[in-house]
């Protein structure tokens, strides 16, 4: 009997599994240079949705806040602040995504040694 072990056996097979998963669309084939990874509106659509739900969610424990506190509009203004604040920072964050960046490599960070700007001391 043979060994179905076999180095050579193993390589064929996984080849072929690739193969039949890219066929039958299991497995995303490699974008070509140049095409964008989705549609354009889609992009649009999610970036919306993101700034919607940020504002709707802002929104709800403002009106929920003021509703326990007995306030009118204090915490509804500012749940509309950060709603949309917390919106555009996930667009933000969903736009470096599509490039490859994260947020921590765009904002300058501070010196590691504590230099001359750190007022910490004396």
């Amino acid at each position: 009997m043979d060994d179905p072990g076999r180095a050579g056996d193993r390589a064929s097979f996984e080849a072929r599994l690739s193969a039949a998963r890219v066929r039958q669309g299991l497995d995303r084939q490699p974008q070509a240079e140049g095409r964008p990874e989705s549609a354009p509106w889609g992009l649009g659509l999610r970036a919306g949705l993101e700034v919607a739900s940020a504002l709707a969610v802002g929104v709800g424990l403002g009106l929920a806040a003021d509703w326990w506190a007995g306030t009118r509009p204090l915490f509804l203004v500012g749940g509309v602040f950060l709603g949309g604040a917390a919106g555009v920072l996930n667009v933000w964050r969903l736009m470096l995504g599509r490039h490859g960046k994260t947020v921590q490599s765009v904002r300058p960070g501070r010196p590691e040694g504590g230099g001359a700007d750190d007022s910490r001391g004396a």
